[in-house]
């Protein structure tokens, strides 16, 4: 039976809507990932951020765990999170929640959704979104935020795919796809999968996981894919509470809010630990294969790409090591070698040896040892400058 042009056209849209965005995340992922784009990194200036003070004067008095909350209370709003511990960073980053410490479409949505529900008409929501975008764009930084803000404007004007694309385009054009690509790139696959209609978002979600852990070359646990929807609804629930608790931050409000980002913290601690239970699963081209194929239900060609996955694993994906335009070799004997993971560290008299394995090929990366007289002037130098400050 022929279906009318207008529902065919809809069914085509829906069907080909993921692949695009997989496709297109891909490609832009895999344009970060070359090498032009490592050289040419240390030249892009990151995103400015801000400070709060009233943070800053509370973290100046907690100590112990409590400075740690701080800190991240701090990160979630603000998105500064090199104030946080790396053993916090560690535990979001094992569990795919490192979107945490970036202000975006999912703060975005978690703190307007009780005035959202409070203003039902479409044109009181539209104005609480310009309001809220006047003052989001008068901070510095804070792409993530601002690109959302388009986007939820965009869909209040016209339909939802649409004010998606053109936010995006938008952004593209005027906003912070300069400054942060890579930000952008995540929100554009996981926004992407969010609008896409599916059902069974938690399975594409962890394969947009994994998608990243492909190019950044981690592993990642497959219970986090039962844990990470459970710890975004955990946050989401408890976001509003912390940005409203966040102002003006007077003594009961800091005491509340710990205690509700405790609570939070100590499910991402259990967490974590828990998703240590089951070995980690190492993702490259084929598993990611398998996963379309499960997702996609193609049940006989996943077994027969299960019949090859073992050609793919245990391969060395580690990077080959870049080297100067000048070679340096050392002249002096050997005082002392270091052995590392992946390799040695060899100390001479006129300089050290970086040796690393990589697919069995042993690479070494040499540098001179610095002269005495640099290394005096540099002692000098901080001592006036210590004197000075003393005096």
């Amino acid at each position: 039976m022929l279906l009318p042009p207008r529902i065919a056209t809809k069914n085509s849209m829906k069907f080909m809507w993921m692949p695009s965005i997989l496709i297109i995340s891909i490609f832009l992922l895999t344009v970060l990932k070359m090498d032009d784009r490592a050289q040419l990194s240390p030249f892009y200036k990151a995103q400015k951020s801000f400070k709060l003070q009233r943070f800053a004067d509370a973290k100046a008095k907690a100590t112990g765990r409590d400075h740690d909350l701080l800190e991240l209370w701090e990160s979630i709003l603000t998105g500064r999170s090199t104030v946080v511990s790396k053993w916090i960073k560690s535990q979001y980053k094992v569990l795919g929640l490192s979107h945490i410490f970036t202000p975006s479409g999912f703060h975005l949505s978690a703190v307007l959704l009780p005035f959202m529900k409070l203003f039902r008409s479409s044109s009181s929501q539209i104005w609480l979104l310009i309001l809220s975008g006047i003052t989001i764009f008068m901070l510095p930084g804070q792409g993530a935020l601002k690109r959302m803000v388009l986007v939820k404007l965009g869909q209040k004007l016209s339909n939802q795919k649409i004010g998606f694309c053109a936010a995006l385009v938008l952004d593209i054009l005027f906003g912070s796809f300069m400054h942060s690509p890579l930000s952008f790139c995540y929100s554009f696959l996981f926004l992407g999968i969010i609008y896409s209609g599916k059902n069974v978002l938690f399975l594409w979600f962890f394969l947009g996981q994994c998608l990243i852990a492909f190019f950044n070359g981690n592993e990642v646990s497959p219970l986090i894919i039962f844990l990470s929807p459970f710890l975004n609804l955990v946050f989401a629930v408890a976001l509003p509470f912390l940005f409203i608790l966040a102002i003006p931050l007077w003594s009961w409000q800091i005491f509340t809010g710990l205690k509700i980002l405790g609570i939070v913290q100590y499910l991402v601690e259990v967490s974590a630990k828990v998703s240590t239970v089951v070995p980690s699963i190492e993702i490259h081209s084929v598993t990611l294969l398998c996963f379309l194929l499960i997702i996609y239900g193609k049940r006989k060609y996943f077994l027969i790409v299960l019949c090859f996955i073992s050609f793919s694993l245990n391969q060395d994906f580690k990077k080959t090591p870049s080297f100067g335009s000048y070679e340096f070799v050392p002249q002096g004997i050997v005082l002392k070698v270091i052995t590392k993971k992946y390799g040695k560290l060899v100390y001479y008299t006129d300089g050290k040896c970086k040796r690393e394995y990589v697919r069995g090929i042993c690479w070494e990366k040499c540098t001179p040892k610095k002269s005495k007289s640099v290394a005096t002037s540099k002692k000098k130098a901080l001592r006036r400058d210590y004197d000075w400050r003393k005096g």
